[in-house]
């Protein structure tokens, strides 16, 4: 098995191919919908849901079987078919391309896999075995979404907006960091899940409104 480069693809607008019509595509196009991506599906039959995103126009739609001419200008394209002879001639033409290309259950058929993954908001963590035990990642995966709660997707939240403040008012990039360190391992994240709003907004006031912030 190779080891895999892990990365994050931005895959807002690109136009992305899935083959099946079942509940794995359904899966498929579901994570791929999240990321705003223009998505084709191609297969004899939807499932009840992806028919709902069609009927809806969120996904465009061609009745039949896989053809090779569907891969033009594609980013990349997902196999979720239960032909093993279909799924192989879908890698081997992407890979002809150089189209990015996953074969559903079948990783030496993938030129990426998709990771397991833990979201909370703009909190994405990606678990990957490199294809060696889909149920380990699972494992993990549901170990780290009783560890990472909600608060952590509010306090991104807060950290986003306070990244395009705080460089207006810390003009120094040592001191920037420092503060955005302390942000973090402080208890600010407890106190949102604890509810403790008004203290959350005075401990952030505390770490970036020091006497001396606003020396150079």
């Amino acid at each position: 098995m190779p080891r895999y480069y892990p990365a994050y693809l931005d895959i807002r607008d690109k136009k992305c191919l899935v083959l099946g019509g079942g509940a794995v595509a359904e899966r498929k196009v579901g994570l791929l919908l999240n990321c705003e991506a223009r998505i084709c599906v191609v297969s004899p039959d939807l499932s009840p849901g992806l028919e709902e995103l069609n009927i809806r126009g969120q996904i465009e739609y061609i009745r039949g079987e896989f053809k090779e001419e569907y891969l033009e200008g594609l980013f990349l394209v997902v196999g979720a078919t239960d032909k093993k002879e279909t799924n192989i001639r879908i890698y081997t033409e992407a890979v002809k391309r150089g189209i990015l290309v996953n074969i559903a259950d079948s990783p030496e058929l993938c030129s990426f896999l998709v990771p397991s993954v833990v979201e909370r908001g703009d909190l994405i963590i990606s678990i990957s075995t490199c294809g060696k035990s889909p149920a380990l990642a699972k494992k993990i995966r549901e170990e780290l979404e009783d560890r990472y709660g909600i608060e952590y997707a509010e306090f991104l939240s807060i950290m986003g907006k306070l990244r395009d403040k705080i460089p207006i008012k810390i003009l120094d990039k040592n001191k920037r960091e420092e503060v955005y360190k302390k942000l973090v391992y402080s208890p600010i994240i407890d106190l949102i899940k604890d509810g403790k709003n008004e203290s959350v907004r005075t401990m952030i006031n505390e770490i970036i409104n020091p006497k001396n912030a606003f020396e150079k």
